[in-house]
Order: C-alpha cells, then sequence, then structure tokens
C-alpha cells in the first residue's frame, strides 16, 4: 500500500475521533474493529499531542544565544534534522507493520499501534535529551 493511502486511513481515523461520534465509546468494552480502531486513534492522538509539546519545549531549550563551548544553533539544526529523520523512519517502519498484516481486519490497529509505540519512544529520548 502507498505511503499515501496509509497517510489518508490514518487521517481519517483521528478525523473520525476528533469529530466524536453519537454515542459514548467505551473502550474498554471496544470489540468490533471500528470501534478499536477508533479507540486506537483516541489514543494516539493524545500520544502525538505529548510528543509535539515535548518537542517544541526542547526546541525552545535551545534558543539561545551560542556559547563558547555551547553552539545551541548548531545543537537545534541536528536535533530537527534527527526528528526529520526520525518522522520518515517511523512512517517507513510502520508503513511495513500494516503490509504485514495487510490481508487481516487488525492492519489499521496495528499500524497505529506501531506509530504510538514509536513516539512514546521518541518521548522519552527528547525528554533525556533535555535532561542532559
Amino acid at each position: 500500500m502507498h505511503q499515501n493511502k496509509l497517510k489518508q486511513i490514518f487521517l481519517s481515523l483521528i478525523l473520525l475521533a476528533l469529530c466524536g461520534s453519537a454515542f459514548a465509546l467505551d473502550c474498554s468494552k471496544a470489540i468490533t474493529t471500528p470501534d478499536i480502531n477508533e479507540c486506537a486513534s483516541i489514543d494516539q492522538k493524545k500520544v502525538e499531542a505529548k510528543l509535539n509539546k515535548v518537542y517544541q519545549r526542547v526546541l525552545k531549550s535551545l534558543d539561545k544565544p551560542d556559547a563558547p563551548l555551547e553552539p545551541y544553533s548548531e545543537m537545534r539544526k541536528t536535533l530537527v534534522a534527527a526528528q526529520r529523520a526520525w518522522i520518515k523512519f517511523r512512517e517507513a517502519d510502520c508503513d511495513a507493520v500494516y503490509q504485514k498484516h495487510v490481508s487481516g481486519t487488525i492492519r489499521t490497529a496495528m499500524y497505529i499501534g506501531c506509530m504510538q509505540s514509536h513516539a512514546e519512544k521518541r518521548i522519552k529520548e527528547l525528554e533525556d535529551y533535555e535532561s542532559e
């Protein structure tokens, strides 16, 4: 499946979660594929928001004038490059997970789970970067 198609599915699920539904979905009791996917999307949206918040906080911490032993502008530049590379890696890795499960109804939940797992790891990495 092409990356654009996967992104469309992922964005559709996020939009579905954002729009809400006519009934309150109890994710602890989700058993149908659409409900499981919607719940996964809701959780993923929260993790993505946290990832963006942490990333922005780390970038802001590097918004300082360069010092002789602390070239903040270079640190910021390399962090931005690393984040862009990480985004590409995560998409490729999760595309591979989707393809592995493409014939089953679990494919979307597996893709979203992969995206979420990578985001959670990246949050930890960024928090560690910030505390060093």
